[in-house]
């Protein structure tokens, strides 16, 4: 069996505990070039999910955190959190993000070829999560001409967002239409998320679905999203999605090699204390409404909660006297698992609906999804912390009283933010589509004391195709007044939306 060299340089690149950042010109070429006929699709499942969730996990830490205020680096050479960010930490995001959604292409291709729609469907989820990720960062980017090098495509172009997302819906629709749950898996093992439960699937498939239609929502108009959420949530027959903690797209990794979390063998001085302490915000921020949660997320240094202020400067971001950390037994050992997506972020999407007026049942409706979303997520974070301490029902309803729902955005997108901790970069997506949390930006901060709006192009991708480089810029500017940095909004958010 043959692999080209993106995939060797994948999985090499990631061992060594960083990524591989080619140009995408070697990963829009047919990414898993093999002999026909000596693998099936499932042979690809298991990587597919398994490394693109670990490229995900580390920039989880390594970069999202600093952008949304729940972790400052204490060392002096990691700016993130005062938006100091080298090209290449977000040009390797995009270089993993790109190589796992071309993995998905060819899984789909020879689920096509063998007849197999399941994995046709679960292809075409995981392509759409991946590219997801690759726009939400960029805005504009390749997605019609993606992967068709071996067709002589080695130059894509740049769709616009609006079109990217126009595919995501399409490949979304399309998976939904797939599912057999007549059919199994051969290889029920190989699938990491679900072990072949092709209805849990099918539910995660159409949750994202919800995610990026909300994400977009600023955009009603241009792409009907109003209705499309509410024939998802009118139609639970027809496009069933997350019903309870146990439909997550969570990875329960056993600790034992290959299947073991990435910070597994990472000590805990490097991923808490040298690596990323607790912000200040997120820790006040929970500390004042007695959250179940902080306990969990953290770990107290002091007789009181404490923080390290965001984007100040750096001789008040290195005494971590009395500061908290991450709490590396929950997040960061072989066995911890990491979740793509998980059910109280269906519900705190839905509960936004009906704030918004786009399904029934107004500040009833909005409020009976809030609460349950809080309690899906304490659930779920009581239910796998390694102390063993369950959150009672008790605790749970004096939360809730304390954090009532008041019919407002900024409250469910606040209890979202917490509840968003250790999943992606979807609190920082939610902060630029709605504008919540608030956050305090930091005295120290580069950027134009502005938190980013997106991430600057990799300087590969430029110079390798520079044409279609040059004509996303000219759009920016021509749209937004600003070009290729960290200040032009991206097309679906607040911000551009009122442009």
């Amino acid at each position: 069996m043959k692999i080209t060299k993106y995939i060797v340089c994948g999985l090499l690149g990631l061992l060594a505990g960083g990524a591989c950042t080619t140009n995408f010109d070697e990963y829009n070429a047919n990414p898993n070039q093999m002999d026909k006929g000596t693998i099936g699709p499932e042979g690809l499942l298991e990587n597919l999910v398994f490394k693109g969730a670990e490229c995900l996990l580390h920039r989880t830490w390594l970069l999202h955190g600093e952008l949304v205020q729940y972790t400052v680096s204490t060392s002096s050479l990691n700016a993130y959190h005062r938006y100091i960010i080298p090209n290449g930490i977000p040009a390797d995001h995009w270089a993993t993000q790109f190589q796992w959604a071309a993995t998905a292409q060819e899984m789909y291709e020879l689920a096509v070829k063998r007849e197999d729609p399941n994995c046709q469907a679960i292809a075409l989820t995981m392509k759409a999560l991946y590219l997801s990720n690759c726009t939400d960062g960029w805005g504009d980017v390749p997605f019609s001409e993606a992967f068709k090098g071996y067709e002589g495509v080695s130059k894509p172009k740049f769709d616009t967002q609006e079109e990217v997302y126009r595919g995501l819906y399409d490949l979304l629709e399309e998976a939904n239409g797939l599912y057999d749950a007549t059919r199994k898996l051969s290889t029920p093992a190989k699938d990491l998320l679900y072990n072949g439960d092709i209805s849990k699937w099918r539910k995660f498939t159409n949750s994202l679905y919800l995610r990026l239609l909300m994400r977009c929502v600023n955009r009603d108009a241009e792409l009907g999203v109003s209705e499309r959420i509410r024939r998802i949530a009118e139609n639970p027959a027809t496009y069933p999605v997350f019903a309870s903690n146990a439909d997550n797209a969570t990875l329960f990794y056993t600790g034992e090699p290959p299947f073991r979390n990435y910070f597994g063998t990472m000590t805990d001085t490097n991923f808490t204390s040298t690596g990323r302490a607790a912000a200040d915000n997120i820790i006040q921020m929970m500390a004042r409404s007695g959250d179940p949660r902080l306990a969990i997320y953290f770990v107290r240094s002091g007789d009181s909660w404490e923080g390290l202020p965001s984007g100040e400067p750096v001789d008040e971001t290195t005494n971590l006297s009395g500061v908290a950390k991450l709490n590396k037994p929950l997040l960061g050992d072989y066995s911890s698992p990491f979740s793509l997506m998980k059910y109280d972020e269906v519900l705190f999407i839905l509960s936004e609906a009906a704030q918004r007026g786009i399904v029934a049942g107004g500040t009833t409706q909005a409020e009976a999804w809030y609460k349950a979303a809080v309690k899906a997520s304490i659930s779920y974070w009581s239910g796998i912390d390694p102390s063993g301490n369950v959150v009672g029902d008790d605790v749970v309803e004096a939360f809730l009283n304390g954090v009532a729902y008041d019919g407002t955005l900024a409250r469910i997108i606040g209890q979202k933010y917490i509840a968003l901790f250790w999943v992606g970069f979807e609190a920082w997506n939610d902060y630029r589509r709605t504008g919540f949390p608030q956050l305090a930006i930091g005295n120290a901060t580069s950027n134009g004391h502005t938190l980013p709006t997106r991430f600057e192009y990799p300087v590969n991708t430029a110079k390798t195709n520079p044409e279609r480089y040059a004509e996303a810029v000219a759009r920016m500017v021509e749209t937004y007044g600003g070009g290729d940095t960290m200040t032009t909004p991206v097309w679906w958010s607040k911000q551009a939306s009122g442009k």
